[in-house]
């Protein structure tokens, strides 16, 4: 399995950065969420992300802590081990990241990276000690966000009032790229799961051309249509192979939301 699925799968959660949004609290403290990851019918991952209980601050900014976890098991995690560790610390008042941090270990291929972010001055300041050179300053947005950061505004935007067909789009700093991804509504279904039915809102995601999926409606996510609105399902056509994310459990401060059925 090419290790570059993992950063596209995180990738994947972050669609909209629209002003429309309810004015809600998301970035909700001792949320986990666990996903299982299956590449055609062999578990090949697993993934989790998980907040901090309490506020801290970066450069006397209150702030967040947001980390996301994917690692191979089973086979893959033989002949292909990975540990990815991806940490946000976001402004919970406006959902910015103000400090990111990338962690990868893939077979013998390892990297380290730590982004900090200055929206007021348009500057985000990288540092990896495998870059060259290691330091540099990117040009951003004033409302550039970071992998995890682009989650919570999809979470934060109402879904109930999208429509179909209705398009948005979002710009994400990601291992010192910007990428920009389309999401487009495809409708509202049902979806079968461990925890029963559950009402979904469907959308397609398009990236940039790449060497990973195919073309046309490669990548399809389903996102909980109730208040939690959350990634439950993805599913992804792959140049060679199918992949598969599921919801494996979701809890808030130790309590599990969502029941499996006996």
């Amino acid at each position: 399995m090419k290790t570059k699925i993992f950063a596209y799968f995180f990738l994947l959660f972050c669609l909209s950065i629209t002003s429309k949004a309810q004015d809600k609290d998301v970035l909700l403290g001792g949320e986990q969420l666990k996903y299982r990851i299956h590449l055609g019918f062999i578990n090949a991952a697993e993934a989790q992300i998980k907040s901090s209980p309490n506020l801290g601050s970066v450069r006397q900014i209150p702030t967040r802590k947001v980390e996301i976890e994917g690692k191979t098991v089973g086979i893959f995690n033989v002949f292909s081990p990975l540990l990815d560790i991806w940490v946000s610390y976001m402004d919970p008042s406006t959902l910015l990241p103000i400090k990111a941090e990338m962690n990868k270990r893939e077979g013998r291929y390892k990297k380290q990276e730590v982004v900090d972010f200055y929206h007021d001055k348009g500057i985000a300041q990288i540092s990896s000690p495998q870059n060259t050179p290691k330091d540099k300053n990117l040009s951003i947005s004033n409302s550039m966000l970071d992998l995890i950061s682009g989650y919570y505004f999809l979470r934060k935007k109402n879904l109930q009032e999208l429509e179909i067909g209705q398009k948005m789009s979002a710009k994400i700093l990601v291992d010192g790229q910007v990428y920009e991804i389309w999401c487009i509504v495809k409708g509202f279904e049902k979806v079968e799961s461990k925890f029963g039915t559950k009402n979904c809102i469907r959308t397609s995601l398009v990236l940039p051309k790449n060497n990973l999926f195919q073309d046309k409606d490669a990548i399809r996510l389903w996102i909980s249509q109730d208040s939690y609105q959350i990634p439950f399902k993805m599913e992804v056509n792959l140049k060679i192979g199918f992949l598969s994310i599921d919801l494996e459990d979701y809890k808030i401060a130790g309590k599990t939301i969502y029941t499996a059925l006996p």
